[in-house]
């Protein structure tokens, strides 16, 4: 096999002269343009009677004698480069379906359990989660990393890398337990190879920070943050979408610890550069301005967050589709924004449907799905609609304390919410006038 993939990359064939122009114009940001030169790559190789325009008519054609297996490899590299492209623009069904056709090419070449098919896997499983097919997503990073770990030969950074993307994916579920220790083993793989002040060290730093915020270790949380940021600087310079992303991570820290100055500042800083750098309407821009809606939100500034979410709906169901758990998390934002003006019927549709959304994507124990439940819970304890209130505490309760754990804060805080339920219920069944009648 290795022996083939040498043939391909030493060989002077005319599909090899548009793939290296597509890898450039990639590289350069000309998406479009790479876009180009690697589907004419991709079709060359697939004529095995193309000759490449710039050769002299008497040449030789190479590719036309190149054997099959030299012409699968060849079309499995140009497909894996179509999926970093692809991908790199958010275009995840496109990649999906780039990566899925040179996974089957390269198990036919060197089959199943190869190093190659496990790093097509690891983007498989990114891709997945973007998605939202979140039940995809374990069993391919899974399979990748059985791969990596069986084979000597392995790159350790390989290895680190599957490592802390499953990990990622365990933090963003609630799996903390699951996740700390891979977080770790994939540091320590880094550091092993790379040294402690390696670039590569701050985006591990980073995912250590998450972890922290999200299991609300924000004191750990913040010095991590300012490492990763002081280290992405570093290599990238200030202005770089990747200091964008640590930079709203931070806000968020500051908008849940109080802050909310702090949190304005950052979260404008990370906007600037992410529309500068990114555009308008790129995902990671819309995170920014949802961030922003949010914080306005909390300071009932409601004449400012209502027709950011609004934009931000349509944004996230252009981006990632109407079933995406991005869709339900501005659909919840923008109901809250009407519960707290005290506009319950347009509201209410909006919690059920974000609700839906959540149990479909990302599976009925969720910790989303104890969130989304409260929501709709506090409405109707708002409207004194008790008994209904009643059911979807109890109902969010029983997830929240299956997927976290009775002591995770925000367990604790919805049931210090439902006993407060409970409380009023008493009080009210207090009220009520006998019913009994005297003759």
């Amino acid at each position: 096999m290795d022996q083939v993939e040498s043939a391909v990359e030493s060989s002077d064939l005319g599909w090899q002269t548009f793939w290296e122009a597509g890898s450039r114009a990639f590289h350069l940001g000309r998406y479009a343009d790479a876009e180009k030169l690697f589907q004419k790559s991709l079709n060359d190789v697939k004529s095995p009677d193309a000759v490449d325009s710039k050769r002299s008519p008497t040449e030789e054609d190479t590719l036309s004698n190149a054997t099959t297996a030299e012409r699968v490899v060849a079309q499995a590299k140009i497909l894996s480069s179509l999926g970093e492209l692809y991908l790199v623009q958010g275009w995840h069904v496109e990649a999906e379906k780039a990566y899925k056709k040179a996974m089957s090419l390269k198990e036919k070449i060197s089959g199943s359990d190869s190093l190659a098919v496990a790093e097509i896997l690891n983007k498989l499983g990114v891709i997945y989660r973007a998605q939202g097919k979140f039940q995809e997503v374990e069993p391919v990073l899974r399979r990748a990393l059985t791969t990596y770990e069986k084979d000597p030969s392995a790159n350790k950074l390989d290895v680190a890398s599957t490592i802390e993307t499953l990990a990622d994916f365990y933090r963003a579920h609630g799996k903390y337990e699951m996740a700390e220790p891979l977080f770790q083993k994939g540091l320590a793989l880094r550091e092993s190879v790379l040294g402690a002040d390696h670039p590569s060290i701050g985006p591990a730093m980073q995912n250590l920070a998450l972890l922290n915020h999200a299991s609300g270790k924000y004191d750990l949380a913040m010095p991590l943050y300012e490492k990763a940021l002081k280290i992405a600087e570093s290599t990238w310079g200030a202005e770089h979408p990747s200091c964008a992303t640590i930079l709203n991570q931070q806000g968020e820290l500051y908008r849940m610890k109080g802050d909310f100055p702090s949190a304005e500042k950052t979260f404008w800083r990370a906007l600037r550069i992410r529309q500068s750098a990114l555009g308008v309407e790129h995902p990671s821009t819309a995170q920014s301005l949802a961030s922003l809606a949010l914080l306005f939100h909390l300071q009932c500034k409601y004449d400012q967050a209502e027709p950011l979410y609004k934009t931000l709906v349509d944004l996230r169901t252009k981006d990632w589709g109407p079933k995406h758990p991005h869709v339900a998390e501005m659909l919840n934002n923008l109901a809250e924004v009407y519960q707290d003006q005290g506009k319950y019927s347009e509201a209410e549709p909006l919690y059920w449907r974000a609700l839906s959304i959540t149990q479909d994507a990302q599976g009925p124990e969720h910790p989303s799905v104890a969130k989304a439940l409260r929501n709709l819970a506090e409405l109707y304890e708002e409207q004194e609609n008790y008994d209904e209130a009643d059911r979807l505490f109890r109902w969010g309760l029983g997830v929240g304390e299956k997927a976290l754990g009775s002591e995770h804060p925000e367990v604790a805080e919805l049931m210090a919410r439902y006993a407060n339920l409970q409380k009023r219920m008493s009080e009210n069944d207090d009220d009520l006038p006998s019913t009994s009648w005297q003759d």
